[in-house]
């Protein structure tokens, strides 16, 4: 394991740059639930090379492609290819999910619009598929909905066990479809909310200013209260599965809020400005390596924001992440700033507070610093628990196993099977 290896071992080496590389990781492993083309993948990634890599030519590419193939399926349609037409617009998802995410998000008017063209294309699929496909608002406060989805296994009223699934510092509600392996948790006859919080690219769209919130039992409290009002939802059957962010979101929500029956933490964040740090640290260009890993509690945040500045010039992919990742999410001005916002974000003293049936997950490809986390955190527990590693032999040790999307979504959703069995 490489000491940059922050999102995962198992690369596809379309760029040099880790993040990018993950990218690329990311919109192909969608491949397993329709979602993707390893031929189209392999194109986008050559021919944004053959551009010049910039990070127009990776909006430009992906945003191509995107509507190629929702020109395919809305073809397809015209013919009654049903099937055919949902694959083609599942894909044309998620190449427009890939574009808007590193799009300039100073330029709003055209962020927002291939956000919805991307969402567009997803809730087409949606009205093919032969299970329910809800599309939701959920009331959260002064007259703010979130938006969401509500899949369930058959056109019924049958009470059944749901799980609400919560993506990360990027997250967008209908990607998580794919990462979290949706069709498996359906399969095995679970009901599934997906939803955008504060922070999450649905709703920031609608409204910038609703950005992360540390009290995230808040807002997940009115998604609770939502599900809990469906009679199709057993209320005795509740889970909630974090990813990424989610893994700091979902235990904080689980140790206030006890109608959360089981969690799933992929992967806990027990500290996030210190996980951030010993992240950051291992990232990016020699030079920024060496100073923020020998200085990284040491800075102040004028200095971290000279450092972090020069980290930004020196890549497009840095700069387009912090920004669009970092400071768009928590309304930081700075990266000085981002780290005092992340202060609050701490689970320390709740690990006792959660008492429902617990599933820690981490990757190998993820680095050491989050596993140490994971295992801080899990040791902490004394709610009946598990930890899984998953594993570069199985081939998913990227960030949330998304490298084997089937291996990772097959242990999560037999664990909870088993959690919820009479």
């Amino acid at each position: 394991m490489t000491r940059n290896s922050t999102l995962t071992v198992t690369r596809l080496n379309f760029d040099k740059n880790e993040f990018l590389d993950f990218q690329y990781i990311r919109a192909l492993c969608y491949e397993t639930y329709g979602g993707a083309s390893v031929g189209e993948v392999v194109y986008i990634a050559n021919e944004i090379k053959r551009r010049g890599g910039t990070r127009r030519d990776y909006i430009d590419v992906w945003t191509e492609q995107g509507q190629h193939v929702a020109v395919l399926a809305t073809d397809a349609l015209a013919r009654g290819q049903r099937l055919t037409a949902r694959t083609y617009f599942l894909r044309a998802y998620n190449y427009l999910r890939a574009a808007e995410f590193y799009f300039y998000r100073h330029q709003p008017v055209e962020h927002r619009k291939i956000y919805l063209e991307s969402v567009s294309n997803f809730d087409q699929a949606g009205k093919l598929f032969d299970i329910p496909v809800e599309k939701i608002e959920i009331p959260y406060e002064h007259g703010i909905t979130m938006p969401g989805y509500f899949l369930k296994p058959a056109q019924d009223s049958t009470p059944r066990a749901t799980v609400i699934i919560s993506g990360g510092g990027d997250g967008h509600g209908e990607e998580l479809y794919f990462i979290a392996g949706v069709p498996d948790a359906l399969s095995r006859g679970l009901n599934v909310l997906l939803f955008h919080g504060p922070g999450q690219r649905g709703l920031l769209h609608r409204h910038p200013e609703l950005v992360f919130r540390h009290d995230a039992e808040i807002p997940f409290g009115a998604v609770i209260d939502y599900a809990l009002s469906r009679p199709d939802v057993d209320g005795e059957r509740l889970a909630l599965y974090g990813l990424s962010f989610g893994g700091y979101l979902t235990p904080r929500v689980a140790a206030y809020d006890k109608r959360i029956r089981a969690l799933i933490a992929n992967a806990p964040i027990p500290n996030f400005r210190d996980f951030l740090l010993s992240g950051v640290s291992e990232i990016g260009p020699n030079f920024f390596h060496a100073l923020a890993g020998r200085l990284a509690n040491k800075l102040s945040g004028n200095q971290w924001n000279i450092l972090v500045d020069c980290l930004r010039a020196s890549d497009w992919v840095w700069d387009a992440t912090i920004d669009n990742q970092m400071l768009w999410t928590s309304g930081a001005q700075t990266f000085g700033d981002f780290l005092e916002w992340a202060k609050s974000y701490t689970l320390e003293g709740l690990e006792k507070k959660i008492t429902c049936p617990t599933l820690c997950m981490t990757s190998e490809g993820e680095g050491p610093s989050s596993a140490k986390y994971v295992r801080q955190f899990y040791a902490t527990l004394q709610a009946p628990k598990r930890l899984i590693t998953l594993a570069v032999s199985d081939g998913s040790d990227s960030h949330c196993g998304i490298s084997n999307l089937a291996h990772t979504s097959m242990l999560v959703y037999d664990w909870l099977l088993e959690v919820f069995a009479p």
